[in-house]
C-alpha cells in the first residue's frame, strides 16, 4: 500500500519543490540558537555513512539519504531554475535564489544562520530538528530521554502534533511562510499538504523497529492523517481569522478554492451542494481539511460531527456576508477545534471505524465534491493512507481490484489541467464497488 501512496507523491514533489492543543505542542528551545549547517552532521562516524550501520539504533546514513534522495535538499537549488527565475521576475523580486519571499520556505531561517551554514543546502537537518548550536554536543554524547532532547533544543519530530505543525508551516503556509495568490499567479503551483502521504514521500532516514517504538512511541498512519488534517484546518482558520485575509476589494485569494474561478465557462456548471449555504457566485474557502475533519468526526463522535458540519455551513454563509462575519466564524471553529476536537486525536481509532471512515469519505466525495479538484486530491490520499493503516494492523488484505481502483483514482488527480469531473466520479464509483464487494470483511464499511 505504501507503493500506492508514492505514485501520487512523486509528482507532488516535482510540483512543490522543482496532547490537547496543537498550538501548545512542544517547540524548539532557544530560538536564537545558530544553525551550524548540514556539514556538522555529515561525519562518517555520525550521520555521513554511505550505508546503514549494522546493529545500530540509528541508520547513520541520514546525511547521504537527505543529499541523494530527499527533495528538501534541492529546495534552494530549484530557485535557480528558469521557472523560479520567471516567477521572481514577474513579482519584481530580483534573483529568486536571493529573494527573502522565496527563501522563507526554500532555505532555513536567515536570523539563525551560523558561519558554516550554506544557503545552498536548502532545507537541511536543522530545519526540522532545530538549530544545533546547543544540542550538537550533548547529542554526540548521547541523550537518555526525550526530555533531555527537548531541554537541549531539539525539535520534537517524534511527536505527531509537533511534526504536523512544523510541516504545515510551509506546506499549508503561515505568517512566517506566506503563500499568496500573487505568487501562484506568477507561476508557483498551489500548495498542498497531507502529513502521512508527505512522510511516505520523504525517503526515510529512520527505521521504525521495536527500539524506535520503545523510545519514541508507536507510529500509526491513520493518526498521522487526522493530525495532519487538524494542522491544515488550523492553518487555514488562523490565516482567515488574522490580518493575512486582507481588507481590500479582494481578500487574499490563496485561502480560497482555485477552481471556483479557474474553470471552464460552459453553462450548467453550478453545483449547489459544493458549499451548502454559500450563495452562487461567491468563492468558497479551500475547505478540504475542514470537510475531511468532519468525516472523521462522523465516525469517532457523530454528535460532534453534526455540530462541526453545522459550523462549516455557517462558515460558508459567513463567507457571503463579509470579512468580519467570516473571521468571527473562523475564530469560533478554532475554539471548537482546540476545546473539543484535538483531545480526541490521541486515541487510536478502531479498525472497524477506519473502514467506516473510508466509506464516509468516498460517499461524501461522490455526493458533494465530485467536481472539486482539491477535494479529489485529498480523497485519493485519504483512501490510500487509511487503507494502509488497516493493512499495517494486519486486519485487511488488499485485492487486485481494490489496488487497481485506488490507482485509477490517483490517475484522475495527477494533472489539474486534465482533471475531468465525470471521469473522477466514475473512478469513485469503481472504488466504492471494489471496496463494498468484500463487505463486511473488506476494507471499507458502508457509508
Amino acid at each position: 500500500m505504501r507503493g500506492m501512496q508514492k505514485r501520487i507523491v512523486y509528482w507532488l514533489a516535482a510540483a512543490l519543490l522543482s496532547p490537547a492543543s496543537l498550538l501548545a505542542a512542544p517547540t524548539v528551545v532557544g530560538r536564537d540558537d545558530q544553525h551550524l549547517g548540514v556539514a556538522s552532521c555529515a561525519g562518517n562516524t555520525c550521520h555521513g555513512s554511505t550505508r546503514p550501520f549494522k546493529d545500530s539504533k540509528i541508520r547513520q546514513d541520514e546525511y547521504f539519504v537527505w543529499q541523494r534522495k530527499d527533495a528538501h535538499a534541492q529546495a534552494w537549488l530549484t530557485l535557480t531554475s528558469e521557472r523560479s527565475e520567471a516567477i521572481a521576475r514577474r513579482l519584481g523580486l530580483g534573483p529568486a535564489e536571493q529573494a527573502q519571499e522565496c527563501l522563507v520556505c526554500h532555505a532555513e531561517s536567515a536570523s539563525q544562520r551560523g558561519p558554516r551554514y550554506q544557503v545552498s543546502d536548502g532545507i537541511g537537518c536543522e530545519a526540522c530538528h532545530g538549530a544545533a548550536e546547543r544540542w550538537i554536543e550533548p547529542h554526540a554524547k548521547g541523550f537518555h530521554s526525550l526530555d533531555e532532547r527537548l531541554e537541549a533544543g531539539l525539535y520534537p519530530t517524534w511527536d505527531v502534533h509537533a511534526r504536523a505543525k512544523l510541516c504545515a508551516s510551509c506546506h499549508s503556509g503561515d505568517p512566517q511562510h506566506p503563500m499568496t495568490h500573487a505568487i501562484m499567479a506568477a507561476g508557483h503551483p498551489p500548495i498542498l499538504f497531507e502529513l502521512d502521504t508527505f512522510q511516505a514521500l520523504t525517503p526515510p532516514h529512520w527505521q521504525i523497529d521495536e527500539d524506535y517504538v520503545r523510545r519514541k512511541g508507536p507510529q500509526d498512519p491513520a493518526r498521522n492523517w487526522i493530525v495532519g488534517q487538524v494542522a491544515a484546518s488550523i492553518a487555514l482558520l488562523e490565516n482567515l481569522a488574522g490580518p493575512r485575509l486582507g481588507h481590500g476589494i479582494f481578500p487574499e485569494l490563496a485561502f480560497f478554492d482555485c477552481d471556483a474561478c479557474h474553470h471552464s465557462m460552459k453553462a450548467g456548471r453550478a453545483r449547489a451542494e459544493r458549499s451548502a449555504g454559500l450563495a452562487l457566485g461567491n468563492v468558497p474557502a479551500a475547505d478540504a481539511p475542514l470537510v475531511m475533519l468532519g468525516r472523521w468526526l462522523d465516525v469517532v463522535e457523530p454528535s460532534l460531527g453534526e455540530r462541526w458540519d453545522d459550523q462549516l455551513r455557517q462558515f460558508h454563509i459567513a463567507g457571503s456576508a463579509g470579512t468580519e462575519a467570516l473571521q468571527a466564524q473562523a475564530r469560533a471553529m478554532l475554539a471548537e477545534l482546540h476545546q473539543s476536537v484535538l483531545p480526541k486525536t490521541d486515541a487510536t481509532v478502531p479498525s472497524e471505524s477506519l473502514r467506516r471512515l473510508i466509506g464516509r469519505i468516498v460517499a461524501d466525495a461522490r455526493q458533494s465534491h465530485s467536481g472539486d479538484y482539491e477535494h479529489a486530491q485529498q480523497t485519493a490520499m485519504a483512501v490510500s493512507v487509511l487503507t494502509t493503516a488497516l493493512v499495517e494492523r494486519g486486519h485487511a488484505e488488499v485485492s487486485d481490484a481494490q489496488r487497481a481502483a485506488v490507482d485509477a483514482l490517483y490517475n484522475q488527480v495527477q494533472d489539474r489541467d486534465r482533471f475531468s469531473a465525470g471521469s473522477y466520479a466514475a473512478a469513485l464509483d469503481r472504488l466504492s464497488g471494489a471496496f463494498h464487494a468484500s463487505a463486511p470483511s473488506g476494507i471499507a464499511g458502508s457509508p
